[in-house]
């Protein structure tokens, strides 16, 4: 049912970006208005859940470059999975910030974390740390392995922070510039 027609939604989302059948429309995008409105999609959710979804960013613009719709599944996936990993009372933070070179992206969840073990793991394609759990959840285990495809296509790069039981920072560098050499 539900479970197998996220999973073929997942692996066709993959296979699109792997073919690079999409090209991805590099944009400038002000993050905090693009953040606002992905936000907004999960406030259901986050109420649900009694967690809190809060936003952290600078009072200026931070303009980054990227695909509108590259950037909302990976911020809607980690957001997701920040949701599903973290407990009643907990809360999702959503920062953004600029340096010299680049547009910095987190999601910082205060949920169970990752354990070190399974932490080089989790970006590879069906990896689950919590197979079980995983699937009571409904996952397909594709989320973090789509992301770091899309934070690739973008010419970015994706890492993980994580104590267990305290929780789990997925960090997104993007470049600030259109970067005229890609392929």
């Amino acid at each position: 049912g539900e479970r197998l027609h996220r999973l073929i939604q997942d692996l066709l989302t993959l296979g699109r970006i792997e073919s690079s059948e999409a090209p991805l429309e590099i944009e400038p995008i002000e993050l905090q208005s693009a953040l606002a409105v992905i936000m907004s999609r999960h406030e259901d959710r986050v109420k649900a859940n009694q967690q809190r979804l809060l936003a952290d960013g600078p009072p200026e613009p931070v303009i980054a470059f990227a695909d509108q719709e590259a950037l909302s599944a990976i911020i809607d996936n980690l957001i997701d999975n920040a949701i599903k990993y973290t407990p009643a009372g907990g809360s999702i933070t959503v920062r953004w910030r600029r340096t010299e070179t680049e547009a910095i992206l987190q999601v910082a969840d205060t949920g169970v974390g990752i354990p070190d073990k399974d932490l080089p793991r989790i970006f590879e394609r069906f990896y689950r740390v919590d197979k079980a759990r995983s699937r009571e959840l409904g996952g397909t285990g594709l989320g973090l392995s789509i992301v770091k495809h899309l934070v690739n296509a973008l010419s970015g790069t994706i890492t993980a922070q994580s104590k267990v039981g305290e929780g789990t920072i997925f960090t997104v560098h993007l470049p600030l510039t259109r970067l005229e050499d890609n392929p």
